[in-house]
């Protein structure tokens, strides 16, 4: 900040000065230098991998991708319906496997070029999809008596050509004629290649030309020089319109205008609408501050924000979208390459005005993330796209939070519907539970495992400047004069409901619950009050016990207090951020709702009674992210408190032969265990009820009162007979 600007009277800044510093600490280093000042310019890399960091399952999948096998020159020649019977004879299948995940990477496929990354080859899924037929893959096995039945293929398939054998195809082509054929045969699995690989990354440190200090246009300008066609698709796309269609919202399947930047509400930052300016930090464009935004303008398109490789490119918080001057806008341009965490994460892992705010399972521990936290991102290293596979830039996957869908994503589109790959007696139950269960549910038993979530946003105490935030025991503050009050909960237990993949959602200038009774500016509610309200659900899962396409899935509640028109029932917009340092009528400029809601409605064209009241309401976010490894997933017996006692599977089978029926049951989440791994879980030490059977419509414990649609239950019931 330059001198001029320090010796300014307090009384002109003090409230702009306040605003800024609660909205983004870092604001202040985004400020521009005085006219004619130049700019000093940052390469400095803002989500640095950290030292000793590394995903553990990947790196071991890379190395034995390396490891050199033997070349087997003689194989069996054998007829393959002998081989599989076989096979079969000898008991051999996917409990034999010693790699249930590999990384098909080896030189012998990139001699003469390397366009495409690896291959994550799930070779558990892909025995199961084939029954167990390990023949049809493995269709030779070396003619040695005393060799392996099953060899890696590059045990048989190398060099392209070997002037040894040279009627023995090569490594790659080997690859390529069994998958490609075996998924155009079967009709399952991708055939082109993207499908399969992800492509490595043009350098453009060549290919870039810009001038010394380019606009954020110019740079826009300067992509689209040989990208024109992404420009094209981007156009029509929900991170840059932020709305779009909404089929799984019921009632507004048709609608194609719904979105945050037009119908949606919500309850921790309440409507884009009027607060553009700042909200649009997060846009994908430059500029948009009010409703006179150009759509149709490729130039205000942003890159950068999805294509940075350097950790350098950040927003300026209250700018409308555009960057901060201290970004080195030619460096990052010559170095742009694929989305990653990092790069999703800027807006994913921040929404709803800061880390870990409204998603319960995104927050930036996900940038470089424990493999407890996260068995995908932390073991695997997956960036966002691994599962959110994008076409013309349009992004697979959906939330419960907004209505735009591009695409839909779930667990089974990679994992099946029968993702319990074994043959035991568990893997039976278990595959039998998916057809009911959602795979989060026993796979995240707790959310925010990583990073306190807000829990609780309460709109209605917000103004009091003279009040003093104090941390709670996770560090977070539990109040904040601009928003009110907030609660925070780290590694909490998900809500169950039933799911079948809509949703309901209460939109701009829908009717409040008819039940509700909010309370007027000057009354004063207890904590206990405020709880008992009547909640007006804002989001709330479609589906019921009776509904065979509906699962047992985990939600994140964010609850809040937030205020509604007294008169017409319908939420309110508020108009938070000043649209400049002249604007009043900003809350967050003169702490004045009634300002703030007669400019908010009129922007958002509907009527305001003049009348406010302050009323409960939920959203429900499901757990999708932060999926723990197996060995933490629920085990049988804290869901069903039936096999805590005497009995367990032989309720219903006979003996147990082999099996070892107590291990079954309670191999599973040790919360013991990630007590002490730090994780604020004490109160599930032990628990054997962790889904509520009676809240979600049973009798009680299905092991005692028969499933949804047990015709005949098996086993003696809860009278013992």
């Amino acid at each position: 900040m330059t001198k001029s600007r320090k010796i300014l009277g307090w009384s002109a800044l003090a409230v702009a000065v306040m605003v800024l510093w609660a909205l983004a600490p870092a604001w202040t280093a985004a400020l521009p230098a005085a006219k004619g000042e130049p700019v000093a310019k940052s390469r400095k890399d803002l989500t640095p991998r950290p030292e000793g960091w590394s995903p553990v399952d990947e790196l071991k999948a890379e190395e034995m991708a390396r490891e050199p096998h033997p070349y087997v020159e003689k194989v069996l020649m054998e007829d393959l319906p002998l081989r599989q019977q076989r096979l079969r004879k000898l008991g051999l299948g996917p409990k034999d496997m010693k790699r249930s995940y590999m990384l098909l990477d080896s030189g012998f496929v990139d001699t003469y070029e390397a366009k495409y990354e690896p291959v994550r080859f799930m070779h558990a899924k892909h025995a199961a999809a084939l029954g167990g037929d390990c023949a049809s893959c493995h269709h030779y096995r070396p003619a040695d008596p005393a060799a392996p039945e099953t060899v890696a293929c590059r045990s048989c398939h190398q060099e392209a050509f070997s002037a040894k054998d040279p009627r023995r195809i090569g490594l790659k082509a080997a690859y390529h004629m069994q998958c490609m054929n075996c998924h155009e045969k079967m009709k399952k699995g991708p055939v082109s290649c993207e499908g399969c690989h992800a492509k490595r990354p043009v350098d453009h440190k060549d290919l870039v030309r810009l001038p010394e200090n380019p606009t954020p246009q110019q740079v826009t300008m300067e992509c689209l020089r040989c990208h024109k066609q992404a420009g094209e698709d981007m156009l029509t796309t929900a991170h840059w319109l932020w709305r779009g269609p909404s089929p799984y919202t019921v009632e507004h399947r048709k609608s194609v205008m719904s979105g945050k930047g037009t119908t949606t509400l919500n309850n921790f930052c309440l409507s884009v609408i009027s607060n553009e300016k700042r909200c649009t930090s997060c846009h994908a464009g430059y500029g948009w501050k009010d409703k006179t935004f150009d759509f149709s303008k490729q130039e205000n398109m942003d890159c950068l924000v999805c294509h940075d490789t350097t950790g350098s490119y950040r927003k300026a918080p209250p700018a409308a979208g555009m960057p901060d001057p201290k970004v080195d806008m030619v460096y990052v341009a010559k170095n742009v390459g694929p989305t990653s965490r990092q790069t999703c994460g800027v807006c994913h892992f921040s929404g709803g005005g800061g880390d870990a705010v409204k998603h319960a399972d995104m927050s930036s521990q996900l940038n470089w993330p424990d493999r407890n936290c996260d068995v995908h991102m932390g073991g695997y290293d997956f960036q966002c796209t691994e599962c959110h596979k994008t076409r013309n830039h349009k992004i697979s996957g959906r939330s419960t939070s907004v209505p735009v869908a591009e695409g839909s994503r779930a667990c089974e589109d990679c994992h099946t519907s029968s993702p319990h790959y074994g043959d035991s007696l568990l893997d039976h139950h278990l595959n039998k539970h998916c057809e009911t269960v959602a795979c989060n549910t026993c796979h995240s038993p707790i959310y925010s495992k990583c990073a306190a979530t807000k829990t609780w946003w309460d709109w209605s105490t917000a103004g009091d400047k003279e009040r003093k935030p104090r941390k709670d025991k996770y560090g977070k503050p539990d109040y904040n004069w601009m928003k009110g009050d907030f609660r925070w909960k780290e590694a909490s237990k998900p809500t169950y409901e039933w799911y079948n993949g809509f949703m309901e959602r209460r939109l701009l200038g829908d009717a409040i619950d008819p039940e509700a009774r909010g309370f007027r500016p000057g009354e004063l509610l207890t904590p206990e009050q405020k709880a008992a309200m009547v909640v007006t659900d804002i989001t709330r899962p479609v589906g019921s016990l009776d509904d065979p396409h509906s699962k047992i899935t985990p939600f994140k509640i964010m609850a809040g207090i937030q205020p509604a028109d007294a008169k017409n029932r319908y939420l309110l917009v508020p108009h938070l951020f000043p649209y400049d340092k002249e604007d009043a009528s900003a809350f967050w400029k003169g702490t004045d709702w009634q300002a703030a809601f007669k400019e908010g409605m009129a922007k958002a064209g509907l009527p305001y009674s003049g009348e406010y009241m302050w009323v409960a309401t939920n959203m429900y976010w499901r757990i999708e992210h932060e999926v723990m490894p197996k060995e933490h997933a629920l085990s049988c017996v804290q869901c069903h408190d039936s096999l805590k006692g005497d009995k367990t599977c032989d309720r219903c089978h006979q003996d147990s032969r082999n099996a070892k029926f107590r291990e079954l049951t309670e191999k599973g989440a040790d919360f013991e265990l990630l007590r002490m791994m730090g994780r604020d879980v004490g109160g599930l030490i032990g628990k054997s009820d962790y889904v509520d059977f009676k809240k979600l419509g049973y009798k009680g414990d299905p092991i005692l009162y028969g499933g949804r649609f047990t015709k005949l239950p098996l086993g003696r019931g809860p009278d013992g007979r």
